[in-house]
């Protein structure tokens, strides 16, 4: 399974103001190592995305470009270039390469995810109600689609989320909650926001993004009051 997708800006850094120190730290610390397998091989295993720290994003950003061309057609690499591109504080580029990514594998739900959540911070007009019809809309994740469509409340996503299997709960789980929390932030439910991020800060599987994405949220956050 490829990383569920976008992760907005803000490098990692101490979030006293709204989170524990030591979730932060972890989190910190899955970034690097997973920014470390990325540097080895970009298109390994696709359930990881690696986030470095901002010194290293030119790095990285290069890495994944050249990576791109010996191979044009790799999506995952366009997607992890796009990480970088936002972490480095562009976003429109960041969206060029996900929109690629988009392009290239046009079935994989988590590109226009991301694509809407970017669109909605540049203040564009979203894609995501013409992109249902190529996905798969019986199976996880398009509860999350159908909600930032409002064809859908939050308890039924959450009820979604659930499974027998624990380790899909955990994921699923983890990714309504931070999914949920950036519908309540443009809503301007910030409160819930941060008791949902946190939530996704602490409970995410170490491999998913949506956990290190929700601690950069935090710190964003936290910069802002």
């Amino acid at each position: 399974m490829r990383a569920p997708g976008t992760i907005f800006c803000a490098a990692l850094a101490a979030v006293a103001a709204t989170a524990d120190a030591g979730m932060v730290a972890r989190a910190r610390a899955d970034f690097v190592q997973t920014a470390r397998l990325d540097l080895k091989d970009s298109a390994s295993g696709r359930n990881r995305v690696g986030e470095p720290a901002k010194t290293d994003l030119e790095q990285v950003i290069a890495r994944y470009s050249q990576t791109i061309m010996v191979h044009p057609a790799d999506d995952n690499a366009y997607f992890r270039r796009g990480i970088a591109n936002l972490y480095a504080g562009s976003a429109s580029k960041a969206r060029a390469d996900i929109a690629k990514a988009s392009e290239l594998d046009p079935q994989y739900p988590y590109y226009e995810l991301w694509l809407h959540l970017i669109d909605q911070r540049l203040n564009q007009l979203s894609r995501l109600g013409e992109a249902l019809s190529r996905f798969e809309m019986t199976k996880w994740p398009a509860p999350i689609l159908r909600l930032f469509l409002g064809k859908a409340m939050v308890p039924e996503v959450l009820a979604a989320a659930d499974d027998p299997d624990s380790d899909t709960r955990r994921g699923q789980l983890c990714e309504a909650n931070f999914y949920i929390a950036q519908l309540a932030l443009k809503q301007g439910a910030k409160e819930e926001a941060i008791r949902l991020f946190r939530l996704a800060a602490t409970d995410c599987p170490h491999d998913f993004v949506e956990g290190p994405a929700a601690s950069a949220e935090l710190t964003a956050m936290s910069k802002d009051q």
